[in-house]
């Protein structure tokens, strides 16, 4: 695995700590890879969802 800097802000890492704290999450690691594997999930899902649209709009209407 790759390290990779972040600033995070105090608000921020006072809400992480705080899941930690209740046991959703092992570390701050664990956390922030589910976090950006749910960010990458989610922004894929609203880009199939646009190109749908798109498609939907071409079929018709003639344009996107």
């Amino acid at each position: 695995m790759e390290t990779v800097p972040a600033k995070i802000t105090p608000r921020l890492l006072e809400a992480i700590d705080e899941l930690i704290k209740e046991g959703w999450f092992a570390n701050r690691s664990e956390l922030i890879r589910e976090a950006i594997r749910e960010l990458v999930r989610k922004t894929k899902a609203e880009r199939l969802e646009a190109a749908i649209k798109e498609d939907i709009n071409w079929g018709l209407y003639g344009k996107g």
